[in-house]
């Protein structure tokens, strides 16, 4: 049956899809709009499939702090191209991911697709729309939530890394806590520890580096004279500063003049405060193995 102009035009305020698109499946359904929007939805799902594997790691951060400083949440979704990035439908929805994961806090990616938005329908539903609307991977990246006597954050410019603190004691509400707070966030985005002390860096990778560097000391003709005993200590300082350097609380603070760790120039502020948790978050994490290039 033909189509009216009109009920195009209510089906792609609704959608957001092009004209012609939404006059094929209103032709289809017989003028049944929202029958048109099913329809619509499981070309979305096979779009979904068609497109997965495709590099994904552009996209953007959002992020949530309650009021009183003590729950944090940061969440990416990622994407293809800058262009989609910065598409206002794009914005929209990843804000509306960051209240999912403040107030649902969902335990993991599956219970995340399967959370509520705001706008109604399911996360899976929104990103399958999100996806046919705009024509390119997009998913999910990584996200976390925290609960502290304070949590800190902190947005690159770029809108593509970013980083969160927890911590302990002093005020969560306090501008100097406040600042510091912000001020480590920045330092995480930076220097990317990968764990907050020596106490949980992964042993397996501490024995399998210093096997590693083992190996190359004794295949060196400097050290051929050199008793094992005294390679051995050569290696373990190279490892306690291998370590050490991917540590967030040995790490140097960038935002210290006198070149202290960052635990000992928190301890040195005033505030009271001892960073007990970080996450750093970023499009980019994981996209190379997860985007099947």
């Amino acid at each position: 049956m033909p189509v009216d102009a009109k009920t195009v035009k209510e089906l792609r305020e609704k959608t957001g899809l092009p004209m012609m698109e939404c006059k094929k499946a209103l032709t289809e359904t017989d003028g049944d709009v929202e029958k048109a929007i099913e329809e619509l939805r499981k070309r979305g799902a096979a779009a979904v499939e068609k497109l997965q594997g495709r590099k994904a790691d552009q996209g953007r951060v959002a992020s949530r702090l309650s009021d009183d400083g003590k729950v944090g949440a940061v969440i990416t979704l990622r994407c293809e191209t800058e262009p989609v990035a910065n598409n206002e439908d794009f914005v929209a929805f990843v804000e509306q991911l960051a209240d999912v994961a403040m107030e649902q806090n969902p335990a993991d990616e599956d219970a995340f697709l399967a959370a509520t938005l705001s706008s109604g329908g399911t996360v899976k539903e929104g990103l399958t729309d999100l996806i046919n609307k705009l024509r390119e991977n997009i998913n999910l990246g990584a996200y976390s939530r925290m609960e502290a006597d304070g949590v800190a954050q902190y947005i690159h410019f770029d809108n593509r890394h970013a980083a969160m603190v927890a911590f302990s004691g002093g005020s969560a509400t306090d501008e100097a806590t406040a600042v510091l707070g912000k001020d480590v966030c920045m330092h995480v985005v930076f220097s990317k520890p990968v764990c907050l002390s020596r106490d949980d860096f992964d042993q397996e990778l501490i024995e399998k580096e210093k096997e590693i560097r083992i190996a190359a000391a004794k295949n060196d003709p400097k050290n051929a004279k050199k008793p094992d005993e005294i390679l051995g200590k050569i290696v373990d300082g190279q490892m306690n500063k291998f370590v050490a350097e991917q540590c967030l609380l040995e790490q140097e603070f960038i935002r210290d003049d006198q070149r202290r760790s960052v635990q000992d120039s928190v301890a040195a502020s005033g505030t009271g405060i001892s960073l007990t948790d970080f996450a750093y978050i970023a499009t980019d994490l994981g996209s190379e193995e997860e985007g099947g290039e």
